[in-house]
């Protein structure tokens, strides 16, 4: 045994583990250091010699095609079962930088300020390739047809469209001393990004799992649309210049959409966010309530506003969203009375349902009650009938046959042998009667047969014995030679035992039949007679009279997984089908 002391060194000796911090998902650490980068861009002052703005340049270049990398590492990663909206999305985002960095080139390398340029073309094409992915999201989450989220989706879009149309991009058509080509590019930004608004609006109102990717996502576009519109409202009011505060605030906030869109890409939820769950619905929660109540204000607010501004121009187009706002906030009311309407109903069914399962359960309990009360009282009125029966039977003759074997001892005694044989012989005799007296008995009680040879062979000693003892004709008819599981048998027994004293009280009968068949899954059970049958529904009149045999059968075959079916009708004799499920076949 090694030394204590020596064994104490040692262990001192050897180095402790560490406590080691888990390292930082790759979500959150593409956020820190993205947001690092783009710090430093937005503290580059934009007045610096030429090398130091090309590093302006390519930070900001940098943070945009980090998010490309993002979204195609994230995709091939995590490997949602629908990518498809993710390469809309990764397409979408690889225009977006290819318009970055030439709207730098024409800025600092060009220093042109042509409006529009090839910049505004890759910058209006990225926006295709987004809506489509939103719009794949969206209709990939919804589980069927969702008429209730497309509406709310509408009543968002009409409110904030409305905004759109009066203060951005009516005003740009109505430019009449601008260039057409200016005008029209001008006006498709703020029409784009009405259109992300739209399909945007049906992805956040619609069903699906809400995890960390939806509302990464989800956010990048809300700062995306937000900053576009801040820039539009700039540009039409000549107010924007990139190297001024708004030009950094507007950098910084496209510079987040960025980010954003490739943290929902590189988070490992981003695989469940294209994933129809069934389980979960749209719901009007006071959150959606409220939102929806603000998007249909907006309309009713731009009235509003041009009133105060004295300017009717658009007077009537604001009038027309209105009463469509009306016309959609009326039908989804109509949809949610019909949806309560039919929840309502479907409640009252199930309540219904409810009810009337309960109310069988109870009758079941009751009848279960009355079952082991019947059980209790039968057992032991079985067992004082059969002490009574050993008593003033067995036990009494046997006594007999005991003094008899007395006598006869005596008599040889005295060598009377003549005698004691006599004694001897009638003690035999009445040894053997009780015997047969005894296997009758313990017949009754659970035949040995049943246990020793099988099911078939026991039923068979009952049918004859029942036939004999009766009159009543048995025909027994079984496809089967192997043995069952001991408490099938048990139970296929006890059900034809019951059967047949059913018949013998109450039927009438002239024959009856006993049908017995088995497979590797079950076992078929049958027993019929021409009796005078009776009617079904005096079964539960039967069961409150205190008449359990019936209801006693049925929770024997219940109790080991089967099936109980009774069949009569007055005149056409009566059928008991049990149906057993087969397990481990029994020695």
């Amino acid at each position: 045994m090694p030394d204590a002391a020596l064994v104490h060194r040692q262990q001192r000796s050897l180095p402790r583990p560490r406590h080691t911090r888990e390292p930082s998902p790759l979500w959150s650490r593409y956020l820190l250091a993205g947001s690092a980068v783009a710090l430093v861009y937005l503290l580059v002052p934009a007045t610096v010699p030429m090398p130091a703005l090309v590093s302006k340049v390519l930070l900001y270049g940098g943070v945009s095609a980090s998010a490309v990398a993002a979204l195609v590492v994230g995709v091939r990663t995590h490997r949602p079962e629908n990518p498809a909206p993710w390469y809309a999305l990764i397409a979408g985002q690889a225009i977006y930088l290819l318009a970055d960095l030439a709207f730098y080139v024409q800025q600092y390398l060009v220093h042109s300020d042509a409006y529009p340029a090839p910049a505004d073309a890759l910058y209006l094409a990225h926006y295709p390739f987004v809506i489509l992915g939103v719009l794949l999201l969206a209709r990939s989450r919804t589980p069927g047809s969702d008429r209730g989220s497309l509406v709310d989706a509408t009543i968002i879009a009409i409110g904030f469209g409305v905004l759109s149309v009066v203060f951005l991009i009516g005003p740009t058509v109505a430019m009449g001393s601008t260039p057409v080509l200016l005008r029209t590019v001008s006006a498709a930004y703020p029409l784009m990004d009405m259109l992300v608004l739209v399909v945007a609006a049906r992805l956040v109102v619609g069903a699906g799992l809400r995890m960390p990717t939806f509302y990464l996502f989800v956010a990048s576009l809300a700062v995306l649309l937000a900053t576009d519109t801040v820039y539009i409202y700039l540009q039409l009011n000549r107010l924007y210049e990139l190297d001024s505060l708004p030009g950094a605030l507007l950098d910084a906030g496209w510079l987040t959409y960025y980010l954003l869109l490739g943290a929902a890409a590189l988070h490992p939820s981003m695989r469940t966010l294209a994933e129809r769950d069934l389980r979960t619905r749209a719901r009007m929660s006071r959150g959606r309530l409220a939102f929806l109540a603000g998007a249909a204000l907006l309309a009713p607010l731009a009235i509003f506003i041009l009133t105060l501004r004295r300017d009717h121009g658009d007077t009537a187009l604001v009038a027309v969203a209105c009463g469509a706002l009306f016309l959609l906030v009326v039908y989804r009311i109509a949809g949610l009375m019909r949806e309560l309407e039919t929840n309502s109903a479907q409640l009252r069914e199930r309540t219904t349902e409810l009810q009337s399962a309960l109310a069988e359960l109870e009758r079941a309990e009751a009848d279960r009650k009355h079952l082991l009360d019947k059980t209790m009282r039968g057992a032991e009125e079985e067992q004082t009938r059969i002490a009574a029966e050993l008593h003033d039977g067995p036990i009494q003759r046997l006594t007999a046959v005991g003094y008899q074997l007395e006598e006869a001892a005596l008599s040889l005694r005295v060598g009377d042998g003549a005698h004691a044989q006599e004694l001897l012989s009638g003690a035999q005799l009445g040894l053997y009667g009780e015997i047969t007296e005894l296997r009758g008995m313990m017949a009754t009680l659970r035949p040995p047969v049943l246990d020793e040879r099988g099911l078939t062979l026991a039923l068979v000693d009952l049918l004859d014995s029942f036939e004999r003892r009766t009159g009543i004709v048995c025909t027994l008819q079984q496809d089967h030679n192997e043995r069952l599981e001991p408490e099938n048998e048990t139970v296929l027994y006890r059900v034809v035992q019951e059967t047949l004293a059913n018949v013998a009280k109450h039927s009438a009968a002239q024959h009856a039949w006993l049908y017995l068949r088995a497979d590797d899954h079950r076992v078929d059970l049958q027993v019929r007679d021409d009796g005078v049958g009776f009617d079904l529904a005096r079964v539960d009149r039967l069961v409150g009279d205190g008449h359990f045999g019936l209801a006693g059968m049925r929770e024997r075959v219940q109790m080991v997984g089967g099936t109980f079916r009774l069949l009569s009708s007055p005149g056409n004799g009566t059928a008991v089908r049990v149906r057993l499920p087969r397990g481990a076949v029994g020695p």
